[in-house]
């Protein structure tokens, strides 16, 4: 059986390097025919202090619109990414875009066994061995548990 590259997964920290990271997610599903999926993560809201003050289902209705305001914004960069990159083929392979609340490399990771991803690619902002033992990695964690290849797209260099 040949080797196939069948699904990719883009995570997304909405930094203005995003785009660079999004240009080699796309190029490889180009070249490899995959279906690919865009995701953003955000940190879970805890509601401190505000829970005195609020009702939960107005708590949760906050949290779904704060989830829903970072897929649009995902989705706008993309867009403006596909009008200002129209040789590269976005509408071809991008199959589904989706922002999350969470543990980041968590919902990474969860994330590419839903989409059934054959490869994940993020961009790393390379911390030092000690900024990775005091801040940690996102980029790191993934790295080290995921199930299949991760492409780490060098940024804020």
């Amino acid at each position: 059986m040949a080797y196939q590259i069948k699904s990719i997964l883009y995570a997304s920290d909405l930094t203005p390097r995003s785009p660079a990271v999004f240009r080699h997610a796309v190029g490889l599903a180009a070249k490899f025919d995959a279906r690919l999926h865009a995701m953003t993560v955000s940190l879970p809201a805890t509601g401190l202090p505000y829970m005195e003050f609020m009702s939960e289902e107005k708590f949760d209705a906050m949290r779904a619109a704060g989830q829903s305001k970072d897929e649009d914004l995902l989705r706008q960069r993309i867009e403006v990414f596909t009008e200002a990159h129209p040789e590269m083929d976005v509408a071809n392979v991008l199959t589904s875009i989706r922002a999350v609340e969470g543990d980041p490399a968590r919902c990474i990771l969860d994330m590419a066994k839903h989409v059934l991803a054959d490869m994940i690619v993020m961009g790393s902002r390379g911390h030092s061995a000690i900024g990775e033992l005091i801040l940690g990695s996102v980029a790191h964690k993934v790295t080290m548990k995921a199930d299949v290849p991760v492409i780490l797209v060098p940024i804020d260099r």
